[in-house]
């Protein structure tokens, strides 16, 4: 055929046969495009009949949690429609009470139910959520203390479940009033009350791992103790080496000047030597144990806390205080004396520098140093030391096995474990004064 020319059909086709060719092609295309044999498939629309079509085909087998499968069939399976009928005071339910069918029966029912004494549901065959809810409904409608009676075991579960969703929500708690001065007052007294009580407990706990250490040395585990001891001395000998020097070197200097004014630069070493051996180092040689590895018990213990491994060990069997406190313990108390030392003879080195830098000799400065420090107050110094480092370590451990819950738990043990480590240590070397001065040493 030629452009422009009209198509004109073909007499030897009877009118209509192209169409009926053209079902022919689809149907063999819907054939082509059918699934496997044996894979499931929707019935076609004329076998399914009037109605909704499913949304979507269940699993071979398997039902939906609150949904037609739970108490029978469902919508659209074969069985008696929905009745609602009121028969005296009793209002009853009869057939399948689904999501398909409670919508057309809704309004009858809450009209039915009004004065209804009883509700009837021993003839209801099947229940979905859609129809608790109308039950319920025909429930409250009757008054709400209308009793449900005659349900089998599936449609009674169905209908507690829905029940229990349907139940008020909790109520908001009113916020706390904020409490007046006196009880606030009352309520930190009580705080630290209980604070010292959790205290006196694990000093008692502490006491006695240690007793019972020193009777059994074999709970003591020496490689634990040896690491505490590495991470307590060892690492922090630069730190105060540093420290020691310049602390010498900051007290000749603050010594020398108003010393000059009476003529006596030469009994510098005397003062700076009772200072450092006596006070200063050993309390300088605390700051940093608690500063540093203090904070470091805490948090390590306290991340064991928050992650609930202490308490594994508790259940386990494995007593904290001696596998993880007692090394701790140990170590602080044999490592501060070391570092005390290290305080003392790094400053009395510092103080050195600047005294001979003024024009002292060596000599001198030996001299001055060996008339007027004692090996007592060496002794006295070092004995501080041991008693700041198990309060230290103690306090560190404490804070670190009571640490809460949460991402700031850690934290505030650090915090603690920092903050009541230099007030202890403040405190125990003010009672070390007094009671040295008394005693006349």
């Amino acid at each position: 055929m030629r452009d422009g020319e009209r198509q004109v059909p073909d007499p030897a086709i009877p009118v209509g046969e192209g169409a009926g060719n053209r079902r022919e092609a689809r149907a063999e295309g819907a054939r082509e495009r059918s699934p496997e044999p044996g894979s499931p498939a929707l019935p076609s629309a004329e076998d399914m009949g009037p109605g909704r079509p499913p949304d979507r085909a269940p699993a071979p087998g398997g039902a939906v949690a609150g949904s037609d499968a739970e108490a029978g069939p469902g919508p659209g399976a074969d069985g008696p429609p929905p009745k609602v009928e009121r028969d005296g005071e009793a209002l009853r339910f009869s057939g399948h009470l689904t999501s398909m069918s409670a919508g057309h029966v809704w309004r009858h029912a809450v009209e039915a139910a009004k004065g209804a004494g009883r509700i009837d549901l021993s003839a209801l065959e099947t229940l979905d959520t859609s129809g608790a809810a109308l039950v319920l409904a025909a429930q409250a409608a009757a008054g709400g203390e209308v009793p449900v009676e005659g349900a089998s075991e599936p449609v009674a579960a169905v209908l507690e479940r829905a029940r229990g969703a349907a139940g008020k929500p909790p109520a908001q708690q009113a916020p706390k009033k904020r409490l007046g001065p006196i009880r606030r007052l009352g309520a930190w007294g009580v705080g630290r009350v209980r604070n010292a009580g959790d205290g006196a407990e694990f000093l008692g706990e502490s006491a006695a791992t240690v007793v019972n250490a020193a009777r059994r040395p074999r709970d003591l585990r020496a490689a634990d103790v040896l690491r505490h001891l590495d991470e307590v001395g060892t690492r922090a000998f630069g730190l105060v080496l540093l420290l020691g020097v310049l602390i010498g070197v900051i007290l000749a200097f603050q010594s020398a000047v108003p010393m000059r004014q009476y003529g006596a630069d030469i009994f510098v070493p005397r003062l700076v030597g009772i200072s450092l051996l006596r006070e200063l180092g050993p309390l300088l040689a605390g700051v940093i144990l608690a500063g540093r590895t203090g904070s470091a018990f805490a948090a390590e213990l306290g991340t064991m806390t928050v992650n609930e491994e202490i308490s594994a060990l508790r259940i386990m069997g494995i007593d904290p205080m001696v596998l993880l406190v007692l090394p701790r313990l140990v170590a602080a108390t044999i490592a501060l004396p070391v570092l005390a030392l290290l305080m003392d003879l790094s400053g009395l080195v510092g103080m050195g520098f600047v005294m001979v830098a003024r024009g002292f000799p060596v000599s001198v400065v030996i001299n001055q140093l060996h008339a007027g420090v004692q090996l007592w107050d060496l002794l006295q110094g070092l004995g501080k030391a041991a008693v700041f480092g198990l309060v230290i370590a103690g306090i560190g451990c404490r804070a670190g096995l009571q640490a809460g819950s949460g991402p700031r738990a850690v934290g505030d043990a650090a915090t603690a474990a920092v903050v009541g480590g230099i007030v202890a240590l403040v405190v125990l070397d003010g009672i070390f004064a007094v009671m040295f001065f008394r005693l006349g040493w």
